[in-house]
């Protein structure tokens, strides 16, 4: 799929700077006029190029791609004068003006040359038709059309149809629940309310309510643009359709529809079939997906807040359709806007790339928060995510830590000794034994103790009682069918934050997480240099198939099983890394596959609180700069060569000091334990770690933070605990609880993780 990213500039500040007040009108009609005086003005052929339009969305388009842009006649919502004035009645409808343009037979309304009509009144059982070659503009001031057959609105002319809502009026378009395909005057119209073969602009400062009872509500089957106005469509099916394409400029847009909300189907031209939403709002409840697009959708400013409740079922094979928020089949760009989003599939989905550049977008979903098969960039804006589904066990992917911390086990033979004796070390209140990777049942998935369900079930009043199929009754071939296909996509899915196929990136703006999978995923490579990240995860924390990197930004993990992992090689050379709590690893490389696992620490800031690994690299590690403050109560530890000062016998109780004191006595950092832990890991680069020691207990006389961390002072009296700096075994000691196997209880948790320590103010390199 061509990637297609719209350069763009805020086209409603010039829109708002052009009014079109009295916009004149050109009278060729030999009917009576309607007495208002008529000025010359010059309008824009549809013929004319974009860059000739009056009030452009657009300023700046990537070389060889092209969006939709407004002019003049998008812009008008008022005139001076008419071709004609229609009053609808049934049996009784009156025209004004150019009586040869229009035709009345029973109760169908026939427009049959451009220009530009005034409509009024009400038909109960009755259509508009406009016909011909030309552009038609009908100024919409009071209209209420219900139509027993087909559209109640139907546009079938050659060149595009401008529909203003007068100020202060109220319009309907109605259609019969019988409504179905039909062929007018040579064209394939649609069961829908309202209709348009060409182009279709809605403006004006009044209101339209559109009803689409058979199937849909509105269709255009070329560009629709929705400049303003308020416009509420409730339809069986989909919501709003544009073949080529759906953009608004600024209307106020409210969508209740039994399948999609708003879409755009052109799936054979990479150039159509895409969602641009400049400005405005949008208030979206779809049984399916809310805004659906062929090739691209693109936001760049307003407010919307999309519902899905994943009702929807396929009429015709009796599957269940999507449920998504954002659902695209080419790349989604979300630029600015304000973005709400509660589905009961993904929040966002596409198959191509997804860029996050600014605005705030809020995703509640039962499966993947924001997902790409493609490249992710987040670069800007604010982004919180909450996903809510049970993960499947096929769907799982490696989510769940493996007895060896998620790699392979180490070669060579176990280290020598035995296991401490004794109990295990005491927990504090509340915490228990068991239940973790080295003991007791280690693979069951982690508890939802909140019962997590779906938090986008539907408000059956919200959708029309023609798309309440239900998929509960499985006595019917279309319920068993759509029942099937639900728990097939179960037994598939995932629920993680953000979800990539291709390459992450990360270089800006925030993310806030709360995931029941993995809080962030890549296939690819994974990049991060510049965003805030705030994770609680039931899951993985930050996790790649590929090479992952971290340069910048902060990452703070509350909970997880394992913090950060990568299944190739891991370098970290700055920012700021927190893993408050890891029921597993805190930082991890290896895979099933072979390959380099390398891990390779030259900068940052990184603390780890992990009841298995604090670091765990199924190959080589190496530090050579940096901060690492790193916990574990698994006595697993691995540590490299060289860079860190070692304590594996620190047997350290929930609540005691832990103090890492140089060779004047001066503490470089003391932190309240906690939980019990047993092996510590304090980078010191290239520093000689005979220059250091690591001290439990004693009387700390300097400043205590809120965290439990300090920095400066000394401490007298505790327990100087041995230390290495990282000659001896890769593995960090004995593990507790009797070995890798784990004692028939299973080793001690180590409890939640508490509040990490500030980052000291002289390591915030890369942030």
């Amino acid at each position: 799929m061509q990637k297609k990213i719209f350069a763009w500039a805020m086209s409603m500040a010039v829109a708002a700077m052009i009014t079109c007040t009295g916009c004149a009108q050109n009278t060729n009609s030999s009917g009576t006029d309607s007495g208002s005086s008529t000025a010359q003005t010059t309008t824009l052929d549809d013929n004319d190029t974009a860059e000739a339009a009056v009030g452009q969305s657009l300023s700046a388009i990537q070389s060889g791609e092209a969006g939709v842009t407004t002019d003049e006649d998008d812009l008008c919502d008022n005139y001076d004068a008419f071709d004609a004035e229609i009053t609808l009645e049934d049996d009784s409808t009156k025209v004004k003006g150019n009586t040869k343009a229009v035709s009345v037979k029973d109760n169908c309304i026939t427009i049959s040359a451009g220009g530009t009509y005034r409509l009024s009144g009400k038909l109960t059982k009755g259509q508009v038709l406009v016909t011909g070659s030309e552009k038609v503009k009908l100024y919409l001031d009071g209209v209420e059309i219900t139509s027993p057959s087909g559209p109640a609105l139907v546009c079938t002319n050659e060149k595009r149809t401008i529909l203003s809502l007068a100020k202060g009026s109220q319009n309907t378009l109605t259609d019969s629940a019988d409504n179905a395909d039909t062929e007018i005057n040579g064209c394939n119209v649609s069961a829908c309310a309202l209709f348009a073969q060409d182009k279709l602009t809605i403006n004006g400062s009044g209101s339209l309510t559109v009803t689409g009872s058979s199937v849909d509500g509105i269709v255009c089957k070329d560009d629709l643009k929705l400049v303003n106005g308020t416009i509420t469509v409730e339809a069986a099916q989909d919501g709003v359709k544009g073949k080529d394409c759906v953009a608004m400029f600024g209307a106020d847009l409210n969508v209740t529809a039994g399948n999609d909300g708003i879409k755009s189907t052109e799936s054979n031209d990479d150039t159509k079939g895409f969602l641009q939403l400049e400005q405005g709002s949008a208030t979206v409840q779809a049984g399916g997906d809310c805004l659906q697009a062929e090739t691209l959708v693109w936001i760049a400013d307003g407010t919307y807040h999309l519902t899905s409740s994943g009702t929807a079922v396929n009429t015709e094979t009796g599957e269940a359709n999507s449920g998504k928020g954002i659902h695209c089949g080419g790349d989604v760009e979300i630029a600015g806007g304000k973005l709400t989003i509660d589905a009961a599939e993904d929040g966002v989905n596409c198959t191509g790339s997804l860029e996050l550049q600014a605005g705030e977008v809020d995703v509640t979903s039962a499966e993947d928060g924001i997902q790409a098969d493609g490249d992710l960039t987040v670069s800007g804006g604010a982004v919180t995510i909450t996903t809510t589904g049970t993960v499947a066990a096929s769907a799982q992917d490696d989510c769940q830590p493996n007895n060896f911390g998620g790699g392979n086990p180490p070669s060579g033979d176990m280290p020598s000794g035995e296991a401490p004796s004794g109990n295990p070390p005491e927990l504090p209140d509340g915490e228990t034994f068991g239940g973790g990777n080295f003991g007791g049942n280690g693979n069951t998935p982690p508890d939802n103790a909140d019962n997590r369900q779906n938090a986008a079930a539907s408000d059956a009043s919200a959708i029309p009682a023609a798309a309440m199929q239900t998929i509960a009754d499985s006595s019917t071939d279309a319920g068993a069918s759509a029942a099937a296909a639900m728990t097939t996509a179960a037994e598939d899915a995932t629920s993680k934050g953000i979800k990539c196929g291709g390459s992450l990136t990360m270089s800006g703006g925030s993310c806030t997480i709360d995931s029941t999978d993995h809080a962030v995923h890549a296939a690819g490579t994974a990049v991060s240099s510049g965003t805030t990240l705030e994770i609680t995860s039931d899951n993985k924390g930050i996790s790649s198939r590929g090479d992952l990197e971290i340069s910048g930004g902060d990452i703070t993990i509350h909970s997880c099983t394992e913090g950060v992992e990568s299944k190739a090689e891991m370098t970290i050379s700055g920012g700021n890394v927190r893993i408050l709590d890891a029921s597993d690893d805190g930082l991890n490389t290896g895979g099933s596959d072979s390959g380099s696992y390398a891990m390779t620490i030259t900068g940052g800031y990184i603390y780890v609180n992990a009841s298995g690994d604090g670091v765990d690299s199924n190959s080589t590690w190496k530090m050579s700069g940096g901060t690492l403050l790193a916990l574990s109560s698994k006595g697993m530890m691995e540590y490299p060569e060289s860079g860190c000062l070692i304590a594996t016998n620190c047997n350290a109780a929930a609540g005691e000091q832990i103090s890492i004191v140089d060779k004047n006595g001066t503490v470089l950092a003391t932190l309240q334990s906690p939980k019990a832990v047993s092996d510590v890991i304090y980078g010191i680069g290239d520093s000689d770690s005979a220059d250091y020691t690591i001290v439990t207990g004693g009387t700390y006389d300097g400043t205590i933070n809120e965290d439990g961390y300090g920095e400066g002072g000394s401490v007298s009296g505790g327990t100087e605990v041995t230390a290495n700096g990282g000659t001896g075994s890769m593995n960090g000691g004995a593990p507790a609880g009797g070995g890798r196997g784990g004692a028939p209880n299973g080793a001690p948790n180590g409890g939640q993780g508490g509040t990490p320590p500030e980052m000291p103010n002289s390591n915030n390199s890369g942030s």
